[in-house]
């Protein structure tokens, strides 16, 4: 219901003001953001200073993603079991948050500086850091199934009988 009344009631609610001005056609805006999905792609495609490298790196980190089932090296699937991949993991997901939130800033001044400071870490992160963390990581022992695990878990404390 929540979902039904904000697509039908208040559809344009998230959408930006520049939307509605009149298009001219001698001027583009100056500052024009993509939506909210693309803001981190969009800062690493504004972090390279030359056209053809931005849009290398933008489409490389998107590509990149099709690729990580080879760039983790580690038996142990489950970020579970493994207590430096969950610190990274973290680590990652506020780069992602900084970079969407750096895409829907001015390329200038600061902004840029970080930008490709981020992007430098979120190829870093695939390429040295999943790779090596495999390695150099010692996971925690796994259970004999799944069901161990889920039972453990839900598994009410021991009470003596009266």
């Amino acid at each position: 219901m929540f979902y039904a009344a904000w697509v039908f009631f208040s559809p344009n609610y998230l959408g930006h003001a520049i939307n509605y001005e009149v298009a001219n056609p001698l001027s583009t805006p100056a500052h024009i953001v993509p939506e909210w999905y693309y803001l981190p792609f969009y800062a690493i495609l504004r972090a390279i200073p030359d056209k053809l490298g931005g849009v290398i790196a933008m489409f490389g980190s998107i590509l990149i993603l099709f690729a990580l089932p080879w760039l983790d090296t580690s038996k142990v699937r489950s970020g579970n079991y493994r207590p430096l991949f969950k610190g990274f993991f973290w680590i990652f997901v506020v780069v992602c948050i900084a970079l969407g939130y750096l895409g829907s800033k001015p390329a200038e001044g600061a902004y840029v500086i970080w930008s490709r400071i981020l992007t430098a870490y979120y190829f870093a992160h695939f390429l040295v850091i999943l790779p090596l963390l495999g390695l150099l990581e010692s996971p925690k022992p796994l259970p004999a199934s799944i069901s161990d695990s889920v039972i453990a878990k839900n598994k009410p404390a021991a009470v003596p009988a009266e």
